[in-house]
């Protein structure tokens, strides 16, 4: 998959890309709310896994590259997924370089890839999950369209915690009346 908009390049990981996604991927403020901060082999264990081929299968991530045209430096990454073949649910999610946040980059690249997705991706529901204390996802995910669908308590193990995250979706048939 790869998507243009005006600002972003999104593609395929490669292997070229260890060191930006090591990068953002060992801050822990950009991990706060997803895992613990990354070691240099679990990133690149994570672009291993981003370069392989990508099925399609339930629960299989596609991960893609969130690349600043004006820089030519990758930023950021999104991930799809379908999560339940039978009733066409797709998950995204997305994370940020640290002095990326706030530049409307999020926005532009989960909207790209939602448009895709309902698009390509034979998908009726996109969804999306974040823990409950993360204001700044679930402000993007209501800007994005999406409406908070579930509350989940203790769901989300992040460092060894468990956290409460929100469900978002997001249905076809809204998408087209946005």
């Amino acid at each position: 998959m790869q998507l243009e908009t005006e600002r972003l390049s999104i593609r395929r990981m490669t292997m070229d890309d260890l060191d930006a996604v090591y990068s953002h991927r060992k801050n822990p403020n950009t991990s706060k709310y997803i895992g613990a901060p990354a070691t240099f082999e679990s990133a690149k264990e994570r672009l291993i896994q981003a370069c392989q081929p990508w099925k399609g299968d339930v629960d299989e991530r596609l991960i893609l590259a969130i690349v600043n045209k004006q820089k030519g430096k990758l930023i950021g990454e999104l991930v799809f997924k379908y999560v339940d073949e039978e009733k066409k649910v797709g998950e995204i999610g997305f994370r940020l370089a640290e002095d990326e946040i706030g530049c409307g980059y999020g926005y532009e690249a989960a909207a790209a890839l939602i448009e895709a997705a309902f698009q390509q991706c034979s998908v009726d529901t996109i969804q999306a999950i974040c823990a409950v204390e993360n204001l700044q996802s679930q402000r993007l995910m209501l800007k994005l369209g999406m409406k908070r669908k579930t509350h989940l308590k203790a769901f989300l193990d992040i460092g060894g915690e468990k956290h409460d995250i929100y469900i978002y979706q997001l249905t076809k048939a809204c998408y087209l009346e946005l």
